[in-house]
Formats: C-alpha cells, sequence, structure tokens
C-alpha cells in the first residue's frame, strides 16, 4: 500500500511551529520589522513569532520591548482566551471506538513500530492505547519532538519546544492585555473553513480507520528515515540565531514538502492566511500603532507580509 502524503505529515506539523512560506532577497533582517509610509502617522511593527519556543526568548530580541511600548494595539492570529475561539481543527472524537484496537488494525510488524515509540515516549503499549489516529499522531509527534530537544537544550536552553501556555505568542498577549492593548484578530472561523484547516481529516488520504493507522506507522517510519527531527532543529537553530532567511529556508526543506496534496496544505495554512490577513493588518495600523506578531514564516517569501505590506505601499524595515 502507498502513502506519499503521510511522508509529510510530520513535516507539515512540523511547519506549524513556524508556518514558513520560503526566503525571499528582498527580506534579510531579524524577527522585528518596522512598517512606516503611505500615510502613516507613526511606525507599526511585524514580529515573527515561534510556536515552540519560550517566551523568555523575548529578552534576546533587540529592542523589542521598547517597541511593545510604543504601539497602543497588538494583532496576533487568534487568541485562546477568546470566548468560542478559534481553533486551528475542529472538535472531532479522539477516541476509537471500542469495537476497534490498534491490533485489530495493524499487522505485527506495524505494532512492533507502534509498541517500540510508545514504551519509549509514553511508557505504554498499543494495547492501552485508544486514541484515534489524528490523536495518536500529533501526540507521538509532539512527544518526541519535546524529548529530543530536552537534548538540545543541553547546549542552548531555548531549543527546548514549550506549549502555548510557555511560548513566545502567550508571553505577548500576557503582556498586550496587561497594558490593555486592544485584541486584533487576524484568522477568522469562515476563512479557516473555507482553506480547510479545521479537519483533522487533511492529515489523511483517507477516512477509512485502518489506512489512517497505517499512514501514522509510515508517517513514524518515515520521521527517522528522513530526519525530520533533524530538520526541526535547524529551523530552531536559526530562528535564536535571529536569521529570517535561514528560518524560512530549513522550515520549507523539500523533505517536509514532498507532494502536491502536502504543497497544496502548506499553500492554505501560509500563504492563503496571508492574504487574507493583509486588509486586516492594513486596517489595524491605519487606525492606530500596532504590533503585529505571527508564526516567524509569514513574514519572508513573495507572498510573505512584508512583501504583501510592501506592495500595499508601506515601508517595510528591519529594526536594527
Amino acid at each position: 500500500m502507498n502513502f506519499p502524503f503521510l511522508k509529510s505529515i510530520f513535516g507539515l506539523l512540523t511547519l506549524i511551529i513556524f508556518c514558513c512560506c520560503g526566503s525571499d532577497k528582498n527580506t534579510d533582517g531579524g524577527l522585528l520589522w518596522r512598517i512606516t509610509g503611505n500615510g502613516l502617522q507613526e511606525p507599526s511593527y511585524l514580529f515573527g513569532t515561534n510556536h515552540g519556543m519560550s517566551g523568555d526568548f523575548l529578552n534576546q530580541v533587540p529592542h523589542f520591548f521598547e517597541v511593545l511600548d510604543s504601539v497602543k494595539q497588538l494583532a496576533v492570529e487568534s487568541d485562546p482566551a477568546t470566548p468560542g475561539r478559534l481553533d486551528l481543527i475542529k472538535p472531532v472524537n479522539k477516541y476509537l471506538s471500542p469495537q476497534f484496537s490498534y491490533r485489530d488494525l495493524l499487522n505485527e510488524d506495524e505494532i512492533a513500530v507502534l509498541d517500540t515509540l510508545l514504551s519509549r515516549y509514553a511508557k505504554v503499549d498499543s494495547e492501552k492505547i485508544n486514541s484515534a489516529p489524528f490523536h495518536l499522531l500529533i501526540n507521538l509527534q509532539m512527544g518526541i519532538t519535546r524529548n529530543e530537544s530536552l537534548k538540545w537544550a543541553e547546549v542552548n536552553p531555548y531549543l527546548r519546544m514549550v506549549d502555548f501556555s510557555r511560548n513566545i505568542d502567550s508571553r505577548i498577549l500576557k503582556i498586550a492585555k496587561f497594558r490593555s492593548y486592544p485584541i486584533v484578530e487576524l484568522d477568522s472561523e469562515e476563512e479557516m473553513d473555507r482553506l480547510g484547516l479545521r479537519d483533522w481529516s487533511i492529515l489523511f488520504s483517507s477516512d477509512d480507520l485502518q489506512v489512517q493507522a497505517k499512514e501514522v506507522i509510515r508517517a513514524l517510519v518515515d520521521l527517522e528515515k528522513d530526519s525530520l527531527i533533524a530538520i526541526t532543529k535547524k529551523g530552531q537553530e536559526a530562528y535564536y540565531a535571529q536569521d529570517l532567511n535561514s528560518t524560512g529556508q530549513w522550515s520549507t526543506h523539500p523533505k517536509l514538502l514532498k507532494d502536491k496534496k502536502a504543497e497544496e496544505i502548506y499553500y492554505n495554512m501560509c500563504t492563503a492566511r496571508n492574504i487574507f490577513w493583509i486588509e486586516r493588518i492594513v486596517s489595524a495600523i491605519e487606525q492606530q500603532p500596532t504590533m503585529i506578531a505571527v508564526g516567524v514564516g509569514h513574514l519572508p517569501g513573495e507572498k510573505g507580509v512584508i512583501n504583501l505590506l510592501r506592495d500595499q505601499g508601506f515601508t517595510v524595515q528591519p529594526v536594527e
């Protein structure tokens, strides 16, 4: 059985950390950019976040806090505290039907792969697991990545992967709310639905439960074969170095985007959202000075936020 798209599942989940749109010769610079011109009375700012890095990293970004002091509102992808907030993925049943187990869905070799990883990262075996394939896949991916990042942190503590409550986005939101800044959300539920980004089925080639279970195993095997965790580490290191283009290059590595289906999801996750956001960003910065804090990979590229703002007539330059 052939699963070409599933070779990219871990790549797509890794992509979420940065949500990268490639690099571009006109976006050499760091993580923080000043937006001026086109009638703006005061500058606004664009900052590339990292959804997996500790919020303490902001202390390493030159001029970040003085810039945040100078604005009057914050624009983000979405605010988790908003009542009825947007979810990237629609709520679905996280568990297998009681009539199924993974031993019913997988052959002996596949069970051996699954049991090895479950034993290593969850201290259980497949008989104790009743998670649906998508839930199992994401939990294992995050567990493996976070476990590996503990080794990276021995050299650089900022390379340790953290959850949202401790990440850069969360810290920025907390500061903005403490200062009573209005919060502008750039995503909309309707647009995320239109792009197909709120449905777990995007991770699989079929709705058939057995096909999904087998695709999870194939993705786990490809994780090691294609060195996707090593690519994630390189992306984290590039972000720590505050090198925008290098971050984009590692996070759109060819091993992460192997086929047309993966490229389509990548386009919808990154480029299409950038295009949708621009009207909201322009409206926000024309009203009052704004900090726009979005995943770092939304910044560079021909259809990245930097160039889309330039296309609107604004001057966008790195903060030195």
